[in-house]
């Protein structure tokens, strides 16, 4: 009978210790998800931005975004702050802000301020961003090699407050390369950097856009 008692004793421990972590895993889990899922799954965290532009949306919000820039049903050009755009890929409200700084051993001629517009339009468009904020500084004629040989080629980099991924940066990149390939640099020899800032790394207007 002892033994017995024993045995049965050690089995109610351990019920109780498997019971135990059974209500301490769904405390936690129900403390995640801040009781039920009552707060909305969110793109990103604000912390984890460390001040860049994209604000923190639930993910559903994505394509109710994408649609305003269209025209279509959903977001009010109104909600969307003066001189901010959305990412394309994302649906993230972001600061006006990308700027291009192009060099290339070509000469452009009397073609580069075409090209410069050209390449503005492609930044604005990739990018989601108001165009009226887009800087492009591009210099020709620059004294560049590739591959250890005098070759038609170009260097470029591009900074932004988001919309910097990888879908966006596709999408300038090949715009790009095609406005390039009139001057006769092919895409195999053409490098685009591209640089997410953040707000308060970024001047403007005598401050930065953290304000």
């Amino acid at each position: 009978l002892s033994n017995a008692a024993t045995r049965n004793t050690k089995m109610r421990s351990a019920q109780i210790a498997f019971v135990s972590v059974l209500v301490g895993t769904f405390l936690a889990s129900a403390d995640a998800f801040a009781l039920f899922g009552q707060s909305p799954i969110r793109t990103r965290t604000p912390e984890a931005l460390r001040g860049r532009s994209a604000p923190s949306r639930p993910v559903g919000e994505a394509a109710r975004l994408r649609m305003s820039l269209s025209g279509g049903s959903g977001v009010s050009r109104r909600e969307i702050p003066e001189g901010c755009g959305i990412d394309p890929a994302t649906g993230e409200i972001v600061a006006g802000d990308p700027s291009l700084i192009l060099n290339t051993n070509v000469d452009m001629g009397d073609k580069k301020k075409d090209f410069m517009k050209a390449a503005s339009k492609a930044l604005a468009s990739g990018l989601g961003k108001p165009e009226s904020f887009v800087a492009i500084c591009v210099t020709d004629k620059k004294d560049m090699i590739w591959g250890g040989e005098d070759t038609p080629c170009a260097l470029g980099c591009l900074y932004s407050l988001g919309s910097i991924n990888n879908e966006n940066n596709k999408k300038v990149s090949a715009e790009l390369s095609k406005l390039l390939a009139d001057f006769g640099v092919p895409a195999n020899k053409i490098y685009i950097n591209f640089f997410d800032v953040p707000r308060e790394n970024c001047g403007y207007n005598g401050g930065t856009f953290a304000g």
